[in-house]
C-alpha cells in the first residue's frame, strides 16, 4: 500500500510515498479503515521531525498521520458499534502533546481503536470529513469548556454576549474556533487575525456574519486594532500566546491557548511514566516560563492554562459530531493528491511552519 513515511526523523522535505505491507489486526478494538483521504496537522510533522523521541521509540518507516476518513474493512473481535463498510471518520490522540501508537492515516489503510472514530455523515466528502474531523472540533469544545472553569461559570455556558479573539483564523485550528465560538456558542463578537492575502477570504471560507472584525496582523497593530481589555476570551493557536495577554478584559478575561507551555500539572498528568530526574527537570523549567506568564500579567486578573487536545473525551467527541452532522462547522481545506508528492512536501511544510497554509491540509488517497 502507498504510505506516507519517514525513513528517519525528517522534515517535510524528506517525506516519501512508500509501499508498506497492509497493517493487520491484532487488537480486538480496533478497526481496519481503507483511508480515503488523510489530515496533516502540526503534530504530524512534529512527530515526523522526532519531538518524542525522548519519550519513545519510533519505528521506521514511521507512517505519517493521526487522523483521516474512509471505510472500514474489517473490524475487532470486541467491537459492536461499527461494522465493515461503514464509512467513518477521526483522529488517534488521547491528549497532542504525546499521542498514542501513530495509525499512519496518510496511508491507503491504517488502524484505529473504533472508540476514537465517528460515522460519515452522507452530505460530507471523505476530504471534508477529514479536515473535519481531525481532532479540532473536539479541542474547541475543550477550550472553550476551560474558559468557562476558569472563570467559574457552567460547563454548558454559552458565549452570548461575550467577545472572543482568535488567532489564526484560517488556519486548521482558527477556521474550527472561530466557527465553533460563532455557530455553537452564540458570541456577540468574533475577532480573528489573518495575513494580508487572507482577508478577503474571511467571509467566502467562513460565511457571512461568522467573523466581524478582521485583523491584517502583518500590517496592523492587533491590540490597537482589536482594543485593549476589549475580549472575554482569547483563543490562541499560535506561538506569541503573550502578545494577546493586553487583549483580554483584566478583571473577568481569560487565554486559552494550544500553543502555549502546558501547566506542572498537565506535564505531570502527560508524562507521568517518565524517570523522575527527567520530569522533576521539566516541570522545574515549565515552573520558570509560568512565572514569566504570572509577571506579564500581573496588576490583572486574567486567567491562562494550556490546553491538550483530547480525542480519547468520548463525550466531547460525540457532542462534536453533532455538530458536524448539523452542518454548523464546515471544512476549511487545502486538498494534494498522494501520488503528487512534491506538492505533498510543499503543504506539509506550510503546516510545520506555520506559514502561507490554508485551513487543513488533506491529502486524497482515492
Amino acid at each position: 500500500m502507498r504510505s506516507l513515511a519517514v525513513r528517519k526523523y525528517s522534515k517535510p522535505s524528506q517525506y516519501e510515498v512508500l509501499d508498506l505491507p497492509i497493517p493487520t489486526l491484532t487488537n480486538p478494538d480496533d478497526v481496519l479503515i481503507r483511508v480515503h483521504a488523510a489530515s496533516i496537522m502540526t503534530g504530524d510533522t512534529l512527530i515526523a521531525a522526532g519531538m518524542g523521541r525522548f519519550f519513545e521509540k519510533a519505528e521506521f518507516p514511521l507512517r505519517i498521520g493521526l487522523s483521516g476518513a474512509g471505510i472500514i474493512t474489517a473490524v475487532g473481535t470486541a467491537v459492536t458499534t461499527l461494522a465493515p463498510g461503514t464509512a467513518v471518520y477521526g483522529a488517534y490522540f488521547a491528549h497532542g502533546l504525546f499521542p498514542p501508537p501513530k495509525p499512519g492515516f496518510a496511508s491507503d489503510y491504517a488502524i484505529c481503536p473504533a472508540t476514537f472514530l465517528m460515522p460519515k455523515p452522507a452530505y460530507l466528502s471523505f476530504a471534508e470529513a477529514a479536515a473535519l474531523g481531525n481532532g479540532q472540533a473536539v479541542t474547541a469544545l475543550q477550550c472553550v469548556r476551560r474558559y468557562f472553569e476558569l472563570t467559574g461559570q457552567p460547563a454548558e455556558s454559552t458565549l452570548e454576549g461575550k467577545a472572543v479573539f482568535v488567532t489564526g483564523g484560517l488556519s486548521n485550528c482558527g477556521a474550527m474556533f472561530v466557527q465553533v465560538v460563532r455557530n455553537v456558542y452564540g458570541a456577540r463578537r468574533v475577532v480573528a487575525t489573518v495575513s494580508t492575502a487572507k482577508v478577503p477570504m474571511v467571509e467566502r471560507l467562513l460565511g457571512a456574519g461568522v467573523v466581524d472584525q478582521v485583523v491584517d496582523y502583518t500590517t496592523e497593530d492587533v491590540v490597537d486594532a482589536v482594543g485593549r481589555g476589549s475580549v472575554d476570551l482569547v483563543l490562541n493557536s499560535q506561538r506569541d500566546m503573550v502578545g494577546t495577554f493586553p487583549l483580554a478584559n483584566p478583571e473577568t478575561g481569560a487565554v486559552v491557548s494550544i500553543a502555549s507551555v502546558p501547566s506542572a500539572a498537565t506535564i505531570r498528568k502527560v508524562m507521568g511514566t517518565l524517570n523522575a530526574p527527567l520530569l522533576w527537570l521539566i516541570v522545574s523549567l515549565v515552573n520558570v516560563v509560568h512565572c514569566w506568564y504570572a509577571w506579564k500579567l500581573r496588576g490583572t486578573n486574567v486567567k491562562q492554562d494550556f490546553v491538550s487536545g483530547n480525542m480519547g473525551d468520548r463525550e466531547a467527541l460525540e457532542r462534536a459530531g453533532e455538530w458536524i452532522a448539523a452542518g454548523k462547522i464546515k471544512a476549511v481545506m487545502t486538498v494534494v493528491d498522494i501520488n503528487d508528492i512534491e506538492a505533498v512536501k510543499e503543504k506539509c511544510e506550510m503546516v510545520a511552519t506555520g506559514k502561507g497554509g490554508l485551513g487543513t491540509l488533506v491529502l486524497c488517497f482515492v
